[in-house]
C-alpha cells in the first residue's frame, strides 16, 4: 500500500491544511499534525500501517488516498481505455471541410501560412460525396464543420456542396457548424444557412476596436471591428436557430481588457442566440519554434491567473473553478473524423491542413498514411506523455494540444501544455469554497 500520486497536500491561509485527491475530486481539511504525518508518509519517512488506526486506514483507502502498489497505474489504464473506446465508438462520420484555404484576413497568430488559395473544384466535391457514401452503411449520419482559410471566401463552393449533399449523399447531416471571421456575412448568406440549418457559428472578436484591429486585421489593413459587430447583429436576427459563439483569443495584449469587452458584448446581445466565451492563443503549427510560442502564448500560471480574474469579475461562477474529471475529445482523437482540404487531401488535425506531407490520405484513395494516424490516436495524448503520467493533475487536465507532442516527436520542439499548477489549483479551490459559504 502506498500514497497515491493523485494526492495534493497544501496549506492555504483561507482553508488551513488540506488534502485534495484529483481521482476522487475530494477535498478534506486536516489539522497540522495530520498534515505533517501525511507529508512524512508521502516522502517515505513514515509507514502508514504503523501510524494509523485500522479504521482510519480503511477510510483513507476507500478515498484512494492510499492505494495498492499498482492501483494508480490501473486507474490510468481505465481512463485510457475509456478514451480509446470513445475514439472508435462514434455513430456519426465527422467531416471538417475546408472549401478554400484563402482568407481575407492576415492575423499575426494564425498557424496557416503560405497555403494555396484555390477553392474546391467540382471533381473534388464529387469525390467528397463518394467518400461520405462509402460509410453510408456504417454510420447514422455525418456532421459538417466548415473551416478554412475563411470558408465564406468560397460561399459558392459551400452552396454547391450543400446541393450535392442533399441530392447525392446517402447519410443525413446530423449537425453543422462553421468557423468564420464573420466579415463577409450578408443577408443572402444568413438566409441560406438559416434555410440549411446551420447549428453553430464561431466568430472571433479579439478585444476592443483598437486591439481587435491589430490581431484580426484585413489584408488591406482596413478596420474589421465595426462590420463584424454589425454582421453579428444581423445574423442573430436572420438565423434564430443558430447559436453564434463569439470567441476571444486571449494573449498577452488583450487579457486585461477582456472583462470590459465581455460585459459590452453580453449587454449588446442579451437575450439573443449569442454566447460570449474565450480561448487561449495557440501557435500550433508544426513548424513553430518554442521561443515564438512563448512570445505569444500565456504560461500555465498566467492562464490560471486569468481564470481567477474572470471569477472575480463575475464572468465565471466561482464554483465552476472546482476541478472536474476530464472528458474532452478532439477531432484528431476520433477514428471517424477527418479534415479535408480543397485539393481532396485528408488530415487528422486542423493545424496540418494544407501541408500535404502531413496528410493521411485522399478522398480518392482513402486512408493510407497510418503513421500519422497513429501519432494522433496513440502516441501524442496525455496517456503517452511520461510527464503527464506522473502528474497529480492527470485526471482533471485535458492534456493540451496533441500537435505540440507531435512536434516533439517529429522535430524535438519543447512544449508546455499544462492547464494547472499547484498554486492555481489552491486558488481555484479557495474561490470555490468562498462561493459555497
Amino acid at each position: 500500500m502506498k500514497w497515491s500520486r493523485y494526492n495534493v497536500l497544501f496549506y492555504s491561509e483561507k482553508l488551513g491544511y488540506a488534502l485534495f485527491n484529483s481521482s476522487m475530486l475530494s477535498l478534506t481539511t486536516i489539522d497540522k499534525n495530520t498534515y505533517d504525518l501525511f507529508c512524512e508518509i508521502r516522502d517515505g519517512v513514515e509507514d502508514a500501517e504503523s501510524r494509523l488506526t485500522a479504521e482510519d486506514l480503511d477510510n483513507l483507502k476507500n478515498g484512494k488516498v492510499f492505494v495498492e502498489e499498482n492501483e494508480d497505474n490501473e486507474y490510468v489504464s481505465m481512463l485510457r481505455f475509456k478514451r480509446q473506446r470513445q475514439a472508435y465508438s462514434s455513430k456519426t462520420l465527422g467531416m471538417v471541410i475546408c472549401p478554400t484555404l484563402a482568407c481575407n484576413f492576415a492575423c499575426p497568430y494564425c498557424y496557416e501560412h503560405n497555403l494555396p488559395v484555390t477553392s474546391m473544384k467540382d471533381d473534388i466535391q464529387n469525390r467528397l460525396v463518394d467518400f461520405i457514401n462509402r460509410y453510408a452503411d456504417s454510420f447514422e449520419g455525418f456532421t459538417i464543420n466548415w473551416h478554412g482559410g475563411e470558408p465564406l471566401v468560397a460561399f459558392d463552393t459551400i452552396k454547391s456542396l450543400y446541393s450535392k449533399f442533399e441530392k447525392d449523399v446517402r447519410l443525413p447531416i446530423t449537425n453543422s457548424a462553421m468557423v468564420t471571421n464573420g466579415y463577409l456575412l450578408n443577408k443572402e448568406i444568413c438566409e441560406f444557412f438559416n434555410q440549411h440549418r446551420l447549428d453553430y457559428m464561431q466568430i472571433t472578436i479579439d478585444g476592443n476596436k483598437e486591439t481587435h484591429n491589430k490581431t484580426r486585421r484585413l489584408k488591406n489593413a482596413q478596420s474589421s471591428f465595426e462590420r463584424i459587430i454589425e454582421n453579428v447583429d444581423m445574423a442573430a436576427e436572420l438565423m434564430p436557430d443558430c447559436l453564434i459563439g463569439i470567441r476571444t483569443n486571449i494573449g498577452r495584449a488583450n487579457r486585461e481588457e477582456y472583462p470590459a469587452l465581455h460585459k459590452e458584448l453580453s449587454d449588446r446581445w442579451a437575450g439573443k442566440n449569442v454566447k460570449i466565451y474565450h480561448a487561449y492563443v495557440q501557435d500550433n503549427s508544426l513548424n513553430t519554434c518554442y521561443a515564438k510560442r512563448c512570445a505569444v502564448e500565456l504560461s500555465t500560471k498566467e492562464k490560471n491567473d486569468f481564470d481567477i480574474l474572470l471569477a472575480k469579475n463575475g464572468i465565471k461562477q466561482k464554483k465552476s473553478l472546482y476541478p472536474r474529471l476530464d472528458k474532452t475529445f478532439y477531432t484528431c482523437m476520433d477514428n471517424n473524423a477527418y479534415v479535408v482540404d480543397p485539393k481532396g487531401f485528408l488530415y487528422k488535425c486542423w493545424g496540418d491542413v494544407g501541408i500535404e506531407e502531413r496528410s493521411i490520405g485522399t478522398l480518392k484513395d482513402g486512408i493510407t498514411n497510418f503513421r500519422i494516424v497513429s501519432q494522433f490516436m496513440i502516441d501524442s495524448d496525455k496517456f503517452s506523455d511520461s510527464k503527464c503520467l506522473e502528474c497529480p493533475f492527470l485526471p482533471i487536465c485535458d492534456g493540451g494540444c496533441n500537435l505540440y507532442r507531435v512536434g516533439k516527436i517529429e522535430k524535438g520542439i519543447p512544449y508546455n501544455v499544462c492547464n494547472f499548477d499547484e498554486q492555481g489549483l489552491v486558488r481555484f479551490i479557495e474561490l470555490y469554497c468562498e462561493d459555497m459559504k
